[in-house]
Formats: C-alpha cells, sequence, structure tokens
C-alpha cells in the first residue's frame, strides 16, 4: 500500500510542477505577444508500468527547470498560414547533470497529434528550443529509514542524494491571434 501512495505522491507532484511553471511571454514594443508558447509539463500522463519505484525509505524529487530556459518561437513562416492552436508534446530526456540528453515528439492522439496533423516546423522548433534547456537534477533521496523520510518533506534533508535522469514529456501550444504567434499554456 505504501507503494501505492507514493506512486500517487511521485505523480501528483509532477503534475502540480508542471502546472506551476510558466514562462511569462515575451511582448513587443506594441506590447503584444510574440511569437512564443505556453507550455505544461504533462509527464503525469504516462502509464504506470514507466514510473520509478521507490523503496519505502526513498522519495524523489522532480528536476527543477532553469528560469532561463528558452521557450520554443512560433515559426515566421507559417504566420501567414492563420493556423488554429497547434499542440506539440515532446519527451524531453534529462541527464543526471541535469542538461537535455535528448528530445522526441510524444505522439498521443488528440491531446498530442503527430506530424501528419501539425507542420513538423512546430517540431523542429520545439527541440531547438529544448535542445538548450538546463534543470537542477532529479533527485533520489535514501534516508536511513520510512519514519525519517515521513519526517522529512520536499528536501532530502541531508541524506543520500542520488542524481536520475528521468524524462518529462511536455504540452506546447502554438497559437495565432490577429496573425500574430502567441502563447497560451497547453491544456
Amino acid at each position: 500500500m505504501r507503494n501505492g501512495w507514493m506512486v500517487f505522491a511521485l505523480v501528483l507532484v509532477v503534475i502540480l510542477a508542471g502546472c506551476a511553471t510558466q514562462a511569462p511571454a515575451a511582448k513587443d514594443d506594441a506590447g503584444a505577444r510574440a511569437g512564443q508558447v505556453g507550455m505544461r509539463e504533462i509527464s503525469g500522463m504516462l502509464a504506470e508500468a514507466s514510473r520509478v519505484t521507490l523503496a519505502d525509505n526513498e522519495s524523489f524529487l522532480v528536476p527543477v527547470e532553469d528560469d532561463a530556459n528558452a521557450m520554443p518561437a512560433y515559426p515566421d513562416e507559417l504566420l501567414s498560414k492563420a493556423l488554429p492552436p497547434q499542440p506539440v508534446c515532446m519527451r524531453v530526456a534529462i541527464g543526471r547533470d541535469g542538461t537535455v540528453m535528448s528530445s522526441a515528439p510524444a505522439v498521443a492522439p488528440p491531446e498530442c497529434p503527430g506530424s501528419d496533423e501539425v507542420d513538423a516546423a512546430f517540431f523542429a522548433s520545439v527541440q531547438r528550443a529544448v535542445a538548450g534547456w538546463r534543470y537542477d537534477p532529479a533527485l533520489r533521496c535514501v534516508f536511513p529509514d520510512a519514519k525519517t523520510k515521513d519526517d522529512t518533506v520536499g528536501s532530502c534533508g541531508g541524506y543520500t542524494e542520488v542524481a536520475e535522469a528521468v524524462t518529462l514529456t511536455y504540452r506546447f501550444v502554438f497559437e495565432q491571434r490577429d496573425g500574430r504567434g502567441s502563447v497560451r499554456m497547453g491544456r
């Protein structure tokens, strides 16, 4: 039962961390939003089997995005097409050192359509942006016992920290308003 509770808590932390993270939209001289994109981390939607299993004396801290991570740009060559909102989902593999090791489209219709439904320039824009992202790495905290773990919330509390490589899945939404690329959180 305790492992089930830990998996639930881990999924909840990942979902809440993604929902709380939104970079401010860039604005041009007229105050309009520029060709940027909103994003939402959706790793909590992954199948249970792909989740890490923790021992009773372990907890998990999700990677923390660097505030300087640049958002993808709305491709200029697509602005004239006046496209409807274009969702793009991307799996981002984060190394133990917090750098992005790779990224790949995550296709799970209808929320995450493939390149047959969304112009490849949107996927390329996301991949260019996430390639330079940095994180404080994910940590597996190892405590002497389960009670110590339960008494230590939100950190490793000075106990053993093991950096972990993880994959997060993000949903970006490219949108236009009045012929300009705009930003909104992916949903």
